[in-house]
């Protein structure tokens, strides 16, 4: 038996198209009690929500992890005497 909620909607406003619809969550488990729909639905509407304000966050400042490691990978190498020669085999 699938159980919808659409009831518990009915004292509060229609969300946003871009928004999270409680009314469009089926439960396909047997004998769903409105505590836990209501459970199941804050839950839902918190990960959402979180997700959503990650989304809008300003970017850090500084400098990403990717630009920190934007280094030579060593220093130049200056033949002469007492430095690098070459190879000799």
């Amino acid at each position: 038996m699938k159980t919808s909620h659409t009831a518990m909607l009915a004292n509060t406003e229609r969300p946003k198209p871009s928004e999270f619809d409680p009314s469009e969550l089926v439960f396909v488990t047997h004998r769903v009690s409105a505590v836990e729909v209501s459970a199941v639905t804050a839950i839902i509407r918190g990960l959402l929500r979180e997700e959503s304000d990650e989304r809008r966050a300003a970017p850090e400042l500084g400098q990403s992890a990717w630009q920190q490691n934007q280094r030579p990978i060593r220093v130049p190498v200056h033949p002469g005497a007492n430095r690098w020669r070459g190879f000799t085999g």
